[in-house]
């Protein structure tokens, strides 16, 4: 699987393209703003957008959505169930139910196809009651959303978050993944697990 990050937004958000090479098939996670830098790697890539994955309903993680539903031919939009009453009550009302018919549900252990690739849903709570990780099938490579950046970890000030619950959401990487697994958050660089849990005190007192 090709994974692209893209810097969108006004927060700086990551936006990825994971893209099935021998299809071109690809799907775009977190479409947080600036939809024309999207289309234009879509387009580099000759890449053929079947559908959008949120690991959140936060806005600057969900504000094109949207937009890149207009402007493509994309049939699905992925959320956790737990994401969706944060998209009328907090995050960006417009992409309710019934303005998005796209809009699906994902949720633990679904495998979302892009091509002939599989992406696995982990829910892993705590930023947010509905956050998503996604682990592309066979290969280390995790998409962590909020919950770990390099050096960090996602906040739990904002309306569902729960420090406790985030941490055992990254007890549940931590025991599950392998150190040499490569994040992608949410914001800022990717990085290891090997060098979250040797550098990123939340890890650290974890392990």
């Amino acid at each position: 699987m090709r994974v692209v990050a893209l810097t969108v937004g006004l927060l700086q958000t990551n936006c990825y393209i994971l893209t099935d090479p021998a299809t071109g098939q690809a799907a775009v996670v977190d479409p947080g703003g600036d939809v024309q830098i999207i289309l234009r790697e879509l387009a580099r890539q000759e890449a053929a957008l079947t559908a959008i994955l949120c690991t959140h309903a936060h806005p600057d993680h969900v504000l094109d959505v949207q937009t890149l539903v207009e402007k493509t031919s994309v049939s699905e939009v992925y959320m956790h169930p737990d994401e969706l009453p944060m998209l009328a009550d907090y995050a960006l009302p417009e992409l309710g139910e019934v303005r998005l018919p796209q809009l699906r549900e994902y949720s633990e252990g679904d495998r979302v196809p892009v091509g002939e690739q599989r992406i696995r849903v982990l829910h892993t709570p705590g930023h947010s009651p509905g956050s998503v990780c996604l682990a592309v099938d066979g290969e280390n490579a995790l998409l962590t959303g909020d919950l770990i950046f390099a050096g960090g970890v996602g906040r739990t000030d904002l309306p569902g978050g729960s420090f406790p619950v985030l941490q055992a959401s990254l007890r549940r990487i931590i025991n599950e993944f392998a150190e040499d697994t490569v994040l992608y958050p949410g914001h800022g660089p990717h990085s290891t697990l090997r060098a979250e849990l040797a550098t990123n005190p939340w890890l650290m007192e974890l392990s």
